[in-house]
């Protein structure tokens, strides 16, 4: 029987729903750059097609190889317009700081009709990657940037300048308040990157408010309970004081934090990094007050009872209703406390208990390793006869980051833990009975953790996007990222 419209209608709601929060689950934080050759048009209109052409390619070859060195991605060109990606925010400035003075030196000794000129916007927030290509609103507003600045100029969004506000090699200066952006109701501030060498810049702009980091970034906002300065959800305890991961450097010299001169917080919501105690109890708070806060050895928020912590492990800067974390290359890692599926990736590695484990995909079951318990069915070792060859594997990692056993992800689940589950690990006290789970769908693998005590904890690639209530590991210490408005805060 056909289902009537109204049940087909709310179907496809469910459905749309539900791909949704799959794409919000692959978004990641990217920066994107736009380039735009100013006066494009009227040069075609001057010299023709041919020679408009011409122009394009001397301009594309000149800056897709000053952005490829700055580690950055050209995704397309469309027509005289470049759309790239950075990982880091700061390669992105340095590459359109590249350009510029490029192009500076190249107009020098050309005559007026030969020179090229550029705009250049920089924008970072969450965006779906698929190969090179991005997608997102981050993409758009980034185009919107484009369109509102002028010819030799870098334009940048308020989550950039957040991000480089304590570079102090950089030079940045207000370029107008309230930009109407096509297609949005909400108004975005820009700011523009002084890139000759001598320029003044004046006094650095104020902080962005939390309201312009949300509009660039994509971020949504704190719920009502944390921007009331209500109690916030602990996710379990901390029992993990005995992680094993690999020793980082242990110098203890303390870097002090924000300068006196840094000005007061946007108002709304702020951020603030909290240790937990071994008991789980809530101990020292250090305020997000300034971007780029480290935790580490070396840190404003300091570690060094940890040698297992390294001089500089992770920075912190506070992004709108989020705080992006950044892990400033620790042999350890950092890892994030997994509170929804986590889409596990190739490499990707993950904590539960003390146990490490990396899952690996396509990989190749011959290389020898200890023979490890399938759960009530059998005991094999890697390479031996008749073991079929699986898409996807759990290696277990010991301290020396040495491959010491492997698991095969089989079936469409697979879970693990102490004393229940596909994979059992009876002797590791800081596992629940039944700790985690792995799903498989149309070959992609999540991770989920199915309400433990102690966590199940992913390493970040290089950087990710922290919540209210969200927990970090780092070497045996537990970071806890809390929201709170600014009269609620105290030392």
């Amino acid at each position: 029987m056909e289902q009537a419209p109204s049940r087909r209608l709310e179907d496809l709601i469910r459905e749309r729903a539900r791909l949704d929060v799959e794409l919000e689950r692959c978004k990641e934080i990217v920066t994107v750059l736009f380039v735009d050759i100013a006066g494009s048009t009227k040069f075609y209109d001057q010299h023709g097609d041919i020679a408009g052409l011409v122009m394009v390619q001397k301009c594309l070859d000149l800056l897709i190889p000053i952005i490829e060195q700055q580690d950055g991605t050209v995704v397309k060109t469309i027509g005289d317009a470049i759309l790239a990606r950075f990982c880091e925010v700061e390669d992105a400035i340095s590459a359109a700081i590249d350009m510029q003075r490029g192009l500076e030196e190249r107009n020098r000794n050309s005559p007026p009709g030969d020179q090229i000129h550029v705009r250049v916007a920089i924008n970072l927030g969450l965006a779906l990657l698929k190969g090179n290509d991005v997608f997102g609103d981050v993409v758009n507003v980034t185009a919107r940037i484009e369109a509102a600045t002028d010819p030799d100029e870098i334009a940048i969004s308020p989550t950039v300048y957040e991000k480089i506000r304590h570079r102090t090699e950089l030079s940045v200066r207000k370029k107008v308040s309230g930009v109407e952006l096509r297609g949005k109701s909400e108004k975005l501030d820009l700011y523009s990157v002084v890139w000759r060498v001598g320029e003044a810049a004046g006094p650095a702009p104020p902080r962005p408010s939390n309201e312009q980091l949300v509009i660039a970034t994509g971020l949504p906002l704190v719920p009502d309970a944390a921007k009331s300065g209500g109690a916030v959800a602990q996710p379990g305890t901390a029992k993990l004081a005995t992680s094993s991961l690999a020793a980082a450097s242990a110098d203890k010299t303390i870097v002090r934090g924000a300068p006196e001169d840094e000005e007061a917080p946007a108002q709304g919501v702020r951020f603030a990094v909290v240790r937990i105690s071994p008991n789980g109890s809530l101990g020292k708070r250090f305020p997000l007050d300034h971007p780029g806060i480290i935790a580490g050895q070396k840190g404003e928020i300091a570690l060094t009872d940890d040698p297992l912590v390294a001089a500089q492990h992770v920075r912190f800067t506070q992004l709108g209703d989020g705080v992006y974390v950044e892990d400033l290359g620790s042999p350890p890692g950092v890892y994030l406390w997994v509170r929804e599926s986590h889409r596990l990736k190739d490499g990707d590695m993950f904590q539960i208990g003390r146990q490490r484990l990396r899952f690996v995909v396509n990989a190749d079951s011959s290389s020898p390793t200890k023979s490890v318990p399938l759960d009530r069915t059998a005991v094999f070792t890697a390479g031996s006869a008749g073991l079929p060859q699986t898409a996807a594997l759990l290696l277990k990692l010991n301290s020396e980051d040495e491959e010491t056993e492997q698991y095969e992800l089989r079936a469409a689940e697979t879970t693990l833990g102490r004393s229940k589950g596909t994979y059992t690990f009876p002797d590791d006290p800081y596992l629940s009975s039944m700790h985690a789970r792995i799903r498989r769908n149309d070959n992609q693998y999540v991770l989920e953790d199915l309400n433990s005590t102690n966590g199940t904890f992913a390493r970040i690639r290089k950087r990710a996007l922290a919540r209210d209530g969200d927990t970090l590991m780092i070497g045996k210490q537990l970071l806890r990222v809390l929201a709170e408005r600014p009269s609620n805060q105290h030392d």
